[in-house]
């Protein structure tokens, strides 16, 4: 009886830490939200997203496919 009681714990346990590090591990990635062609921002990409009031940390030219142009995303 004891050792399913512990077996039991120990499987709460493990659950808990799983769900833990899957709702922290979400906040450290990178969402963007792409604007439209870089050539179009001025003086550049990264620029233009700091001084939008949405976007304070800034942003990248980024190129989804090898033959697309590169798009400008702002990290939200």
């Amino acid at each position: 009886m004891a050792a399913s009681s512990s077996s039991a714990a120990v499987c709460r346990i493990l659950m808990a830490v799983v769900l833990i590090v899957a709702t922290l591990s979400s906040y450290g990635e990178a969402r963007y939200n792409c604007m439209g062609p870089c050539d179009n921002f001025y003086p550049d990409c990264n620029s233009w997203c700091r001084n939008v009031a949405l976007f304070g940390k800034g942003g990248n030219c980024l190129n989804w496919t090898p033959t697309s142009p590169s798009v400008c995303c702002c990290r939200t």
